[in-house]
């Protein structure tokens, strides 16, 4: 075994402990999640996260052809490739994944201080766009208790998932908001 190949593997290992613990971490902030009020995949490969689904099924194509064509010195490194590659799809699928709680909106699963409750939000406007609504969501941005502006969160609801989305807004944002007549004829107006 070469030098540069022993560098290669410690890498490797490093990069899998490294990917392992992220997902487990991961899992366990999903299952720490509590009153989940609905949850949908949002990756942009048909729900699935683009670049970890590649990933993956790139190191499954190699261990299929360092099996094939016997290159047993290659079988544990294309192993350890496609245990990163299935903890960072995992990883990368819960945190692509919306979640709306009975608290609020969970923009990251890994970071509980991304998290926006429904009491702090102070305006939203909805867009329809083909078989998706899009919601804004605006929401103060404060540090040491002043505001510096709003935050805008813009959250894509499939039309599956539409309905049961607009109950949970009426119910938390109801009584906060009241429907005017005003009626826009573009997002765009927003930006």
């Amino acid at each position: 075994m070469t030098y540069f190949s022993t560098i290669h593997l410690i890498i490797l290992g490093f990069f899998l402990i490294g990917m392992t613990v992220l997902s487990i971490v991961t899992i366990g902030n999903v299952l720490r999640l509590r009153n989940v009020k609905m949850s949908w995949k949002s990756g942009k490969l048909f729900g699935y996260p683009i670049f970890s689904t590649i990933f993956l099924l790139f190191s499954l194509a190699m261990t299929f052809l360092v099996t094939v064509y016997g290159e047993a010195g290659w079988l544990y490194p294309s192993l350890a490739y496609n245990m990163i590659g299935v903890s960072w799809f995992v990883t990368s699928m819960f945190v692509s994944k919306r979640y709306i709680t009975d608290y609020g909106i969970v923009k990251n699963i890994n970071d509980p201080s991304k998290t926006v409750a429904w009491t702090r939000i102070t305006d939203y406007v909805e867009k329809k766009s083909g078989n998706r609504t899009m919601y804004v969501f605006f929401y103060p941005d404060y540090v040491n208790q002043e505001s510096r502006g709003h935050i805008r969160l813009d959250l894509m609801v499939p039309s599956g998932r539409r309905t049961e989305f607009e109950r949970v807004i009426h119910h938390k944002l109801g009584r906060k908001f009241r429907l005017g007549s005003y009626q826009s004829k573009s997002i765009e107006q927003l930006k």
